[in-house]
């Protein structure tokens, strides 16, 4: 798995989720986790499809999509209060 470092961060003060090289669904299912016990969550993914996955997840969640970049995935969501 490459260094969490290799990536400047979006949001220091999130709980940084490394999903790099892992298979949707399973970043959406790292982030739906960290979700449960962060209230902000940086995910990084590098799988093309985690971009859908991850949009389609915060609106059925009601999570809040505060930032993203595309190629890598590098997304910070808020937990719905």
């Amino acid at each position: 798995m490459p260094s969490p470092h290799a990536l400047p961060r979006l949001e220091v003060s999130a709980h940084l989720t490394d999903s790099r090289g892992r298979a949707c669904p399973q970043p959406i299912i790292d982030l739906a986790l960290a979700l449960k016990a962060h209230p902000l969550v940086e995910l990084w993914a590098d799988d093309p499809a985690a971009y859908g996955d991850l949009v389609a997840f915060a609106e059925a969640t009601g999570h809040s999509l505060e930032r993203v970049t595309k190629s890598p995935l590098q997304a910070v969501l808020r937990r719905k209060p």
